[in-house]
């Protein structure tokens, strides 16, 4: 008998990310559907996920705003090396949907999902979007927002 496919969420670096996260998952898992969870090794969600009993993936990914220029002059190729840990993980663990709540662990996984037409979903929390649901809301099939006018109207946000 074959397991459930697991929903892949994706968040992380701070709270405003990772408990809204968190709060799907618990939903999810309730009504019985598996949760898997990519995130960083560093980020709030290294620590938090665990302990709510959620398996994560840890991807090699950072932020660059505010970097040394010799990390901004590396960021192509760690980029590279997060969307190629991304890939495998959806290759290998064949996710029906993936969840996007924002922070920069989010982007490599959501275009890994676009790459591999698996669903994408982004959820913005906030009144302003960050930089990678700006992003992802391109190739998401669908974008959630929690303040109507979040995203611009040729986006289709619910």
């Amino acid at each position: 008998m074959n397991a459930a496919r697991p929903v892949l969420i994706m968040a992380g670096g701070t709270g405003g990310h990772v408990f809204p996260a968190l709060a799907v998952a618990e939903v999810l898992r309730a009504d019985g559907i598996p949760v898997l969870w990519m995130g960083t090794r560093r980020g709030l969600e290294a620590r938090v996920v665990p302990k709510a009993g959620i398996p994560m993936i840890r991807i090699r990914v950072g932020g660059l705003r505010g970097k040394r220029v010799t990390v901004r002059l590396a960021a192509p190729f760690m980029l590279g090396l997060a969307l190629f840990q991304a890939l495998l993980v959806m290759v290998r663990r064949r996710p029906c949907a993936v969840l996007g709540m924002g922070g920069y662990s989010a982007g490599p996984g959501g275009v890994a999902a676009w790459l591999l037409r698996r669903p994408l979903l982004i959820h913005e929390q906030n009144a302003v979007p960050g930089l990678t649901n700006r992003w992802l809301a391109r190739l998401a099939g669908r974008v959630m927002e929690s303040f109507p006018g979040t995203f611009p109207a040729r986006v289709g946000a619910v």
